[in-house]
């Protein structure tokens, strides 16, 4: 028939893969003004569209027929039973437009006015859907109540949804030399200062020019109190490979602060983002000299005992020394947790470049926010476990997590005994002669647990007839000392100043001098005749 339409052919595979490729960008003065306005609009039209998301919500939820839907019987969807289920709960979110393509026409509905000049048609259909997909994880009870973002924090990206946006590159004789937003904004980019950067640049050139752009965005952060730009590009294909993959096995044994690996080949300590000792205890530093200044410039927030009281903080007026603490204190946080996520991604690194192949306990890492607080906090492993998987995923491998509570591979030897030890046992001894590091022998028992019916249980024959064959599980150095090692390096003392290397030299030489001086003794007196 004449009036069917055919179906759009796909330019790209469905699931093909993309990665992502950023530039810094240096505007003027007078375009950052522009742009903190256009991110102040995108402010405006997320929080209109999450409060209209939630308001949605609330009216789904009234109407009967949400409960109706909500006592069908369960089912897969594939059944009769979890299709009806479905059916009727996509009826109701239909009739209350809580949907994600009515968020995103809201969204395009706000463009009046002044937002209209400053959100343009694709960032605002992009800010409605992250406020709809936030609203529905909370429907689904995924998470927790999303919040409306503050005007001093204000968002951090604005995106468009392919390559006929407002946000494009610029091309100037076949050189990339800004983002253009819009029509006649163009944003340059920031100058090469190393030939990583000049060859970065000149590889996202050639993929621009290739056609392989799918989508751009623009992104903010505060470096050292002020905004710092950065242009994102969607690329189509495979990220590039700049790290070797191994072919070994390897088994790991977390700690709070230190990861234990054991490879078919090599064992060893390794500490978990070591750098970020030295950004915690200025953060600190700057904490403490923070609250000073509070207790000083605010004594009513604080009851008779020296403690805050609960409620809105009625600290308003701080001095200009107080800001410039609050500022620092905002770029300890960042250094510290950019310091963490480089220090993670080296250390995966060179796991992956050990074997894509991991293996590992599945702990609760929400627990040890508890028991390690500080540690926790700066060093974060649970942060580090996912981006593990992730990176050994995108290497053709995976992490394989088995269950502690039926392994208990500390407690267990390969002689199938346990024995419960406490945690300042840092040496696993058994009266069968093995004598190894607690934590890499653990590790290494993780190379023979294997699901079986449903649980995970270890093969202690294979673990055994393995044991003979490796002789590095004791070599190594006890996990606490080697922390305690590795927290000597990171903490050492930095070169004194010229004028303490003075001071102590003047000390040193008074101390001479009053050592070589004679002393003065006096004689003892003499009897005299009578």
């Amino acid at each position: 028939m004449s009036g069917e339409r055919k179906p759009r052919a796909r330019k790209r595979p469905r699931g093909a893969p993309t990665h992502v490729a950023q530039l810094p960008l240096r505007p003027t003065p007078r375009m950052r003004s522009v742009i903190d306005t256009r991110f102040y609009g995108g402010l405006r039209v997320y929080n209109a569209c999450l409060g209209e998301a939630l308001r949605r919500d609330r009216a789904l939820r009234a109407d009967p027929r949400f409960e109706e839907a909500k006592a069908l019987p369960k089912g897969k969807p594939e059944s009769p039973q979890g299709l009806a289920r479905h059916q009727a709960f996509d009826a109701i979110d239909c009739a209350h437009g809580f949907t994600e393509s009515a968020i995103m026409s809201f969204g395009s509905w706000l463009r009046q006015s002044w937002v209209r000049d400053q959100v343009l048609c694709q960032e605002a259909q992009t800010l409605a859907r992250r406020a709809f997909l936030a609203a529905e994880r909370w429907h689904y009870g995924k998470g927790g109540k999303p919040r409306f973002k503050a005007q001093r924090r204000g968002i951090h990206s604005l995106e468009c949804k392919d390559g006929c946006g407002s946000l494009k590159v610029k091309f100037t004789k076949d050189n990339l030399t800004g983002l253009q937003w819009g029509r006649g904004f163009v944003v340059p980019f920031a100058q090469p200062k190393s030939h990583d950067e000049q060859a970065e640049l000149d590889r996202i050139t050639g993929l621009v020019a290739a056609g392989k752009l799918i989508s751009c965005r623009i992104t903010r952060a505060k470096v050292r109190g002020r905004w710092a730009y950065r242009a994102q590009f969607v690329l189509d294909g495979p990220p590039p490979v700049r790290h070797s993959v191994g072919t070994e096995q390897v088994s790991i044994d977390m700690g709070p602060s230190t990861v234990h690996v054991v490879s078919q080949t090599t064992a060893q300590h390794c500490q978990l983002a070591p750098g970020v000792a030295y950004a915690a205890k200025a953060l600190r530093r700057a904490q403490r000299k923070l609250d000073r200044q509070h207790r000083k410039g605010s004594p009513s927030c604080f009851d008779a005992q020296r403690r805050h009281k609960s409620g809105r903080c009625d600290w308003n007026e701080r001095s200009h020394n107080a800001q410039r603490t609050q500022v620092l204190v905002g770029e300890l946080h960042r250094v510290l947790s950019a310091r963490r996520d480089t220090e993670h991604c080296q250390l995966a690194n060179q796991l992956i470049g050990l074997g894509p192949t991991l293996r590992a306990e599945k702990l609760n890492y929400v627990a040890w926010q508890k028991r390690f607080p500080k540690s926790v906090r700066d060093r974060a492993p649970g942060s580090f476990v996912a981006k593990l998987r992730y990176k050994a995923e995108s290497a053709g491998g995976g992490l394989y997590e088995y269950d502690p509570r039926t392994t208990a591979l500390s407690q267990t030897c390969i002689c199938a005994r346990q024995a419960k030890k406490p945690l300042s046992e840092r040496t696993h001894r058994c009266p069968c002669g093995v004598v190894a590091d607690r934590d890499l022998f653990s590790a290494f028992l993780g190379f023979f647990v294997e699901p079986k019916d449903g649980i995970d249980t270890l093969d202690a024959g294979e673990a055994n007839a393995a044991y003979s064959t490796r002789h590095d599980l004791g070599g190594a150095p006890a996990s606490r000392n080697a922390a305690g090692a590795a927290k000597q390096q990171v903490h050492r003392r930095s070169p004194s100043g010229r004028r303490s290397v003075v001071r102590i030299a003047k000390r040193l030489n008074r101390r001479s001098d009053r050592a070589a001086r004679p002393k003065l003794v006096q004689p003892l007196p003499t009897a005299t005749a009578a």
